[in-house]
């Protein structure tokens, strides 16, 4: 860290603008180095595929973003996208439907108009520089081969000349086609085993126009799986320029959603909630279904390496790929960089060495509640399967146990009382605590449900009767994940009591 000269951000997605908006307040030049040409309007990539299909920001992640890209929100509403802290959605579970409003000052909106708006404000920044149409083939290193000081980069034409961009941090932002461990192989660099999630997950996608009768009393739908009855997840929302999306999910490879646009409009009459398919009389499809499939979930355990070289870093799904039904990729890269920065300015006050693998450690703790999370959620298909040095803590016991959370808390927000509704909301989009959620005193409010079959379900996993030794036995179930969250968030959580 004794210069701060230029940095290169490999990929120019969402995870790359943010770290590069990041580091544009502490090195003086940063490069970013993107495969595909950029689109001048909002437009998906080549380079991204998943982009078509709908994406979200956990308030978590609206939070750090609101921070580096101040009012993006607005700029996201001066370019057609939708107001969605206006309508109501409509939950739908196995016990019951929940009516819900979303955070105040939430707006609705493809992938490709929030990356194009972030990116807009990137370009502004007088001192970061984006190199397009560009492929990063490889690290330059020391001659021991201990750091990293720039990237070989070539054209994507042909007879292009091999250049060198030297560095004195890279950090690789390039999702799930990262070369990192390739490159790392290159240099004789020995790279830990990968914790996998085998989740064969598939998902369909189809957008339509809402004609105007039916924009006046829109209301957004999500209709929670049933893995057990091979029922998919589904969704209904509304984004840019009076566009609907509809989105079919399922994992375990037993069964992917269609992408012929009969039998999608079937799969949709077999979700939950009935509303989707009822509302697709009104609107009109703008094209066929397209579909996304992918075979498992990576997260990499860099942090292990003995000799991580310095000068080098890497984030988003390069470093940790999750089910992107569960909305968290985005989020998770904002929360990333955003602890690059902490520990950049904690080793500007105080260096240290090794300051890239703390780095990394730092990440991991971060991310472990939504590897977590996503985990066991998607455990509950058929044929999907962990694989890693440490088998996940508790997972049996947490799905037992937001069952039986999920139906007391449709059951209180049917009497009014949406308390609960709103510790699991927050929990699942990384502000609360898992530790707030899972404990022995709302395990006691919770397994008060009459002898229900999941109330037997939970007390069978349990396995202890007396309510003194409740929080032992949670303890030894649920992961603590203390390091994950700090104390600026009670801020965000006071803000959602109050709404």
């Amino acid at each position: 860290m004794a210069n701060m000269n230029k940095a290169v951000v490999i990929g120019a997605g969402i995870a790359g603008l943010i770290t590069a908006r990041m580091l544009s307040e502490y090195y003086k030049e940063i490069y970013i180095v993107e495969r595909d040409d950029l689109p001048t309007t909002p437009a998906n990539r080549q380079g991204t595929p998943q982009s078509f299909h709908p994406h979200r920001v956990l308030p978590r992640g609206h939070m750090i973003l609101e921070r580096y890209f101040s009012g993006y929100t607005n700029d996201l509403l001066d370019n057609g996208a939708y107001p969605s802290d206006a309508e109501e959605i409509v939950l739908v579970n196995p016990f019951g439907n929940l009516i819900v409003r979303p955070p105040a000052g939430s707006a609705s909106s493809s992938r490709a108009l929030l990356e194009w708006v972030l990116r807009r404000r990137v370009q502004k920044i007088h001192n970061v520089h984006f190199i397009t149409n560009t492929e990063v083939i490889g690290f330059m290193s020391s001659e021991d081969r201990q750091t990293i000081i720039g990237v070989y980069t070539k054209e994507r034409k042909k007879n292009s000349q091999e250049d060198l961009l030297t560095a004195d941090m890279v950090i690789d932002s390039s999702g799930r086609s990262s070369k990192v461990i390739k490159w790392l192989h290159s240099l004789g660099h020995t790279v830990p085993n990968q914790e996998v999630l085998k989740v064969f997950l598939g998902y369909s996608t189809q957008y339509y126009k809402i004609p105007l009768e039916a924009q006046k009393q829109w209301r957004s739908v999500i209709s929670d799986a049933q893995p057990a009855k091979g029922i998919s997840n589904g969704t209904l929302i509304r984004i840019e320029d009076d566009i609907a999306g509809t989105l079919l999910f399922s994992a375990g490879g037993e069964h992917y959603p269609s992408i012929k646009p009969d039998e999608y409009q079937e799969e949709l009459k077999s979700l939950n909630a009935s509303e989707i398919a009822n509302i697709m009389d009104y609107l009109e499809p703008l094209q066929a279904p397209r579909g996304y499939r992918t075979s498992e979930s990576i997260r990499q355990h860099f942090e292990q390496m003995k000799n991580w070289p310095s000068g080098l870093l890497v984030l988003g799904d390069a470093f940790c790929s999750f089910d992107p039904i569960h909305g968290q990729g985005i989020t998770v890269a904002a929360i990333e960089a955003e602890i690059i920065e902490n520990c950049l300015e904690e080793q500007i006050r105080n260096p240290q060495p090794y300051f890239e693998r703390h780095v990394l450690h730092r990440m991991q703790e971060a991310i472990e509640p939504a590897w977590w999370l996503s985990s066991i959620a998607d455990l509950r298909w058929n044929g999907v399967k962990h694989i890693g040095t440490t088998p996940l803590k508790g997972v049996t016991f947490a799905q037992k146990y937001i069952d039986l959370f999920t139906k007391k808390a449709t059951e209180l927000v049917t009497k009014g009382n949406s308390k609960f509704y709103l510790m699991q909301f927050l929990m699942n989009s990384l502000v609360l605590p898992p530790s707030k959620f899972f404990n022995a005193e709302i395990l006691t409010i919770i397994l008060n449900d009459n002898g229900s079959p999941e109330e037997k379900q939970v007390r069978a996993e349990l396995d202890v009767q007396d309510p003194k030794l409740f929080q032992q036995r949670i303890d030894e179930c649920i992961p603590s994940f203390d390091s994950a969250f700090d104390e600026r968030l009670n801020d965000v959580l006071m803000s959602f009591e109050q709404q």
